[in-house]
């Protein structure tokens, strides 16, 4: 074999000319490359040979010759190679070449490195050697270098299986490279996001199905290594199309509190929640919340699950389980669940744009973010310290809850969640439905404004003392005087927090 490389990442390229050996017994390489081999023993030839010339405009050319491409590209038949033979060109049948970091020079936001580290002749190169797969095989990154012993050890060559995956690798590289440079540069030349959507994301699982069993289900990963596609899966079955969205949820739930706190959710909203000391605490309150729900639920937890936990749990249904770490003893525990499926999953939460499908397009918007800036009083009544607590967390727990919704909670626990509704007053309704005995002394929020004074008349005959929402109805100062009337303090957020 007839090899030609060019690297910038030369990690692993020593081991795998070694490994090769005899079998690649002619090496051409651009001039960095070339002396990194010669320094390390490695005979090589470098491409000035057949070009002509080193490299030249610093290092911008250096490969862009047709001594270098007609050995790419020839298809190995009689005028190929009589068109070869003709300006004494050798064919390659393998390219070994890698990429300059751009994704790392883009990190520095110097514009200068970003420019100088995006490849030319490296892309032409794989792009070139990928396009002539059957005659050349492509290796455009070190990973690739273990895929292709493995090869050469069962078969003693590479088989045509073995070319097309390296070269649909190849063109894949390719392809996220030029994203990332479009993307970066966009940003860097004009401060905003570009007006074209690329997105990148890999390593596609297919799911057992989608969200009902005729549909076609898979799972891609992105870049920034959070969230429920990049958490390990540490038991259990494999996750489908609908744990992942539940899971997802009482995640991006739960990473909202500070406190030890534990989120139950069921058909991607919460039905408990609840805030404690002891985490064991806040997920028994997070079950008891609404017991009847949670079977069969998802629970996210923001602490690292102690065995007193475990145990709470272990007679529990649960379909997953996510926290950000495992204590030995809780986890061999819960691993005698064998269908449990238990998730380390990292905290940190993901404010990347939110990607919608749509037919015929996609929505992208920022994230969802509870916070606001003041929580404004509209009623001469005052809540009490413990009042405020409960309708900040009601708050945070109403702003990851399918809309309409209304949330109650006392003692930073949900004692009743409405979610999804058509009517915020039915919403209203079916969370004092699920308190119970326990709406009374329950605090409630809602996500978006209270469009009548009716929620506030309901909320007063079910004992629930103060409210805070939105703001911003036609009819807000009905809601202000009827909260007023029953002196019930009420705040404004000036905030919505719909998910639709």
């Amino acid at each position: 074999m007839k090899a030609l490389i060019s690297v910038y990442n030369k990690s692993g390229l020593l081991d795998f000319l070694k490994f090769m050996g005899n079998n690649i017994e002619l090496i051409y390489a651009t001039d960095g490359t070339f002396k990194y081999l010669s320094d390390n023993g490695i005979k090589a030839f470098p491409t000035s040979e057949l070009t002509g010339f080193g490299d030249i405009l610093d290092g911008r050319v250096k490969t862009l010759h047709p001594a270098i491409f007609s050995g790419l590209l020839s298809k190995r038949d009689l005028k190929s190679n009589n068109e070869l033979k003709k300006y004494n060109y050798p064919d390659f049948d393998i390219l070994i070449s890698n990429l300059y970091p751009f994704s790392e020079a883009a990190k520095t936001g110097d514009l200068g490195k970003m420019i100088e580290n995006i490849d030319i002749g490296g892309v032409s190169l794989i792009r070139a050697a990928a396009k002539n797969y059957k005659n050349v095989v492509v290796i455009s990154d070190p990973d690739d270098y273990q895929y292709v012993e493995d090869e050469f050890n069962a078969n003693r060559e590479i088989s045509m299986k073995a070319r097309e995956y390296l070269a649909l690798r190849a063109f894949s590289r390719a392809a996220v490279y030029d994203i990332n440079i479009y993307n970066n540069l966009y940003q860097r030349l004009n401060g905003e996001e570009p007006d074209e959507l690329f997105i990148h994301a890999y390593d596609g699982v297919k799911l057992r199905y989608g969200e009902n069993p005729d549909q076609k289900g898979f799972m891609y990963r992105t870049e920034k290594k959070l969230g429920i596609p990049n958490a390990v899966q540490l038991n259990g079955k494999e996750l489908s199309y609908n744990n992942i969205l539940d899971a997802n949820a009482a995640l991006e739930t739960v990473q909202d509190f500070d406190e030890p706190t534990s989120v139950i959710v069921k058909h991607r909203t919460p039905s408990g929640v609840a805030s404690d000391a002891s985490l064991s605490a806040a997920f028994n309150k997070s079950y008891n919340a609404d017991p009847e729900s949670a079977y069969g639920f998802v629970v996210a937890v923001n602490r690292k699950l102690d065995i007193e936990t475990a145990r709470e749990m272990e007679h529990k249904f649960i379909e997953v389980l996510i926290a950000p770490d495992y204590d030995g003893d809780a986890l061999s525990l819960l691993k005698k669940k064998k269908n449990l499926r238990i998730l380390r999953a990292n905290m940190e939460r993901d404010n990347s744009y939110a990607i919608s499908s749509v037919s015929g397009g996609v929505l992208v918007q920022t994230r969802l973010n509870s916070n606001f800036e003041s929580m404004d009083l509209k009623t001469e009544y005052q809540a009490s310290e413990e009042q405020i607590n409960d309708l900040k967390f009601a708050w945070k727990i109403v702003a990851h809850t399918k809309s309409n919704a209304m949330v109650l909670v006392k003692n930073k626990v949900s004692t009743g969640i409405g979610a999804g509704q058509t009517s915020r007053i039915e919403a209203l309704k079916i969370a004092i439905d699920r308190a119970g005995d326990n709406a009374s002394g329950s605090v409630m929020a809602s996500d978006a404004f209270i469009p009548f004074d009716d929620s506030v008349i309901e909320c007063h005959k079910h004992g629930i003392t103060a409210i805070i929402e939105p703001g911003g109805s036609i009819r807000d100062a009905d809601v202000i005087n009827r909260a007023n009337e029953y002196k019930m303090p009420l705040y404004f957020t000036n905030k919505r927090v719909f998910l639709h």
